[in-house]
Formats: C-alpha cells, structure tokens, sequence
C-alpha cells in the first residue's frame, strides 16, 4: 500500500488530501446539526407528532446502526473514496424531498420516516469509510492530530449549527432550513471528488465469507482488554443516553421545560463550545496522561452531567443554566473521549481488519440505540417524560463508569500497537 502523503516533518497543514477531507466534512457537520434540530421541529410541532411517534422517528434514524457489522466487512473490501461520495450525494437527495413535499402541502411523517431512514442507512456508511480513511491519507504518527482536526470540526458544528438554525427557525419554517444541510452534502462530495491520492484497492485476504469476516472483527475485538470494556460501555450508554435521552431531548425541552424553540438552539449550541474545547485538548490530554486516564475522567465527568438533564426547570434562567451546563460537560468530555478511543482503536487494529473492528465497536456502541428510542417512546407516553429521563441519565452515567474503573483503560499511558502476526 502506498505511504500517506503527509510531511512527516511538519504538520497536517501540508496535507492537501487531508485538508480536502476535513474541508468537506467541516461543511458537512454544519449542515447536519441544523438538520438535528429543523428534523424534531418539523414532526413535533408541523405535522403534530405525539411522544410515541418522536420515539419511531427515533428509531429510525437509528435503525440503520444494525448495519454497521455488515458495513465494516463492506468497507474494508472496497476503496473508501467512492463510497464517501456516493454517500454524500444521496442524502443530499433525500434530504432535498423534505422542503420540496412541505412547498407542495405533501410532506407526511410518514415520508419523514422514510427519509431519517434512509439518512441514516448512507450516514453509517460514510462514518465507518471515513474512519477508516483516515489512516490511508495521513501517517500513524499523525493520525491523532489528524481525529483532532476533524473532532474540531464536529465540535464547531456543534456550536454554530444549532445556532444557524435557531436563528433560521426565527425566520423561515423549518423544512426549508433543511436546505443548509442539502447544500452542505454537495459540497463535501465536491471536496472528496478532488482528493488525488489514488486508493489502492483492498489486500486479497480480504475476502471469506460475510459471516466468517464478521466474526473476525468481532473476534479482535471481545479478546482485546483494552478494546472490549469501551465496547460494552458504549453499548449501555447507546440504549439509554443516545436512544431515550437524546429522542427525549428535543420534545422534553419543548414540552416539560417548555423553552422556546428558538431557544432549543442556543443551548445546543453551548455543547459545541464545550465540545470545541475538548476537541482541542483532546491530543494535549492525551500526551500529557495517557490516552486511558483521559478516556476513563472525561467519561466520568461527562457522564455526571446528563444527570443535570432531568433536573432541569423552574424559573427561565435557571432551566437554560442548569441545561447549558451539562450541554457544556458533556460536550467537552465527548470530544476529548472521542478522540482518544478512536486514535486508540486505528493503532491497535491492524489495517486490514481496521473497519471492521471500528464498525464493530460503533456497532456495540449504536445499534442498543433504536430499541432505546423506541422504550423512550412508550415509557414516556405511559409515565411521562421527566421519570423516564431521570432513570436513563442515570443508569447511562454510572454503568459505564464502572465498566472501564474495573478495566486496564484508567492505568494505560501509551497508544497500543497491533497485535504482532494479526
């Protein structure tokens, strides 16, 4: 396989491949978060969606995660370029039909359905080509600055897309705002459509069976003890945090805190400035106490924030500050987090099972998700959506603290290497 082209001297600034790639996927990511807060809007308060019906379109979004294992084997038998850009151009399609159907009085929920769907089957399938990518254009001893530079990105979308979009709220019904993340799609296949590294296609021992290459992600990673506590982790925090707190999210700020919409986007926006600073302490962290202390306290104090999520209320400026905070928290030990586990995972895979063991781990990790959002749903119609939050901050906070206190990820100072002979 050829070398990355990086300048192994200096830094990713060199790397007009790298640039083009964190370029398009910046735009992106900006896009994408207007999306996450217009996509709510537009069930709940449009087209009148009740909790158990927020709770489907949940699951649907997530749905998609199931794929990941499939995924993996896919990506590491095909070049990761032309599965990026296709992926960009038919979300950005199918996120097209959604102000297209509202201008012509024709947009349903269930068209939403299929479109999160959809969106969702094309985003699990950029995420694990992009992650693997990463590795083939930029060098081992780059590639933590490399996952830092794009964490950045997500994190600066995350401070200014929900602030975009709140202020594009204020002026424009939310299908239409959609537009920006169409947009935003194009221009990241544009700037993937110009990368001029050639790929080299996959090494023939790639092949096998589904199944068999399967089990062979699967496997590396259950014998790993660094890799195996993030695994199971992730897999608690997926069904509580990320599929009932996060599809609660929206309509219980909405409907229990009762904040105005506009100001939804303000406080989403407070967790992209926490997350911008994680991004950028992410590496520093890392070199200065290791990448497994810095995983196992930015889980642990970011986790304890979402328990301020349920406490959230009474006066105006006590609901924002108490929400703001622990959008803050959280934003910040995400990214930090983030970017080490990632950096982790592409140094101690070998390069070619490196997809499949970080579909595998996203696996774990997400596909817990939509049978989250769908009890978050029914739990929150049937008891109401305050209990539900509280119990899910709750148990998605503690258990996975716990998991990597009892493993060897709080003591591990160095970035492991790949198993010699894998």
């Amino acid at each position: 396989m050829a070398s990355p082209t990086t300048d192994r001297a200096g830094t990713l600034w060199r790397n007009p491949d790298f640039l083009k790639l964190w370029a398009g996927e910046s735009l992106s990511l900006v896009g994408s978060q207007v999306t996450v807060l217009a996509m709510p809007v537009v069930a709940y308060l449009l087209l009148n969606a009740s909790v158990a019906e927020m709770g489907v379109l949940g699951a649907l979004a997530r749905l998609p995660m199931v794929l990941f294992f499939v995924v993996g084997v896919w990506v590491d038998r095909m070049r990761r370029r032309p599965v990026l850009i296709w992926s960009d151009v038919i979300r950005a399609a199918m996120l097209c039909t959604v102000p297209l159907l509202f201008v012509m009085d024709m947009l349903t929920l269930w068209w939403l359905y299929v479109v999160v769907l959809v969106m969702g089957v094309f985003g699990v399938l950029f995420e694990i080509a992009y992650r693997s990518y990463l590795p083939l254009l930029v060098a081992p001893e780059h590639l933590g600055d490399g996952n830092s530079k794009l964490q950045l990105s997500d994190s600066v979308s995350k401070a200014v897309g929900p602030s975009l979009a709140g202020v594009l709220l204020a002026a424009r019904s939310a299908p239409l705002i959609i537009l920006v993340d169409v947009i935003s799609y194009v221009a990241s296949a544009l700037c993937l459509i110009f990368i001029r590294k050639k790929e080299d296609p996959p090494p023939p021992d790639s092949g096998g069976s589904m199944i068999s290459a399967i089990r062979a992600g699967f496997g590396f990673v259950m014998s790993q003890p660094i890799i195996r506590p993030l695994a199971i982790a992730s897999a608690v925090y997926s069904f509580f945090d990320i599929g009932i707190l996060q599809t609660l999210y929206i309509p219980y700020v909405l409907g229990v805190v009762d904040l105005p919409a506009a100001v939804v986007g303000g406080v989403l926006a407070v967790g992209g400035i926490g997350a911008v600073a994680g991004a950028w302490l992410s590496v520093r962290l890392m070199k200065g106490f290791g990448p497994g202390p810095t995983m196992f306290w930015s889980t642990v104090i970011g986790n304890s924030a979402l328990i301020l999520v349920p406490l959230a209320g009474g006066p105006l400026w006590l609901a924002l500050g108490t929400l703001g905070l622990s959008q803050l928290l959280v934003g910040l030990c995400t990214q930090i987090f983030v970017v080490n586990n990632i950096t982790v995972l592409q140094s101690a895979a070998p390069r070619e099972l490196v997809g499949r063991v970080i579909a595998t781990i996203w696996a774990m990790g997400l596909v817990p998700a939509p049978v989250g959002a769908l009890v978050a749903g029914l739990l929150g119609e049937a008891f109401g959506m305050r209990p539900v939050v509280l119990v899910a901050a709750v148990i998605g906070a503690l258990v996975p603290m716990v998991v990597l206190w009892r493993s060897p990820i709080p003591k591990m100072r160095e970035l492991p290497s790949a198993p010699v002979g894998s």
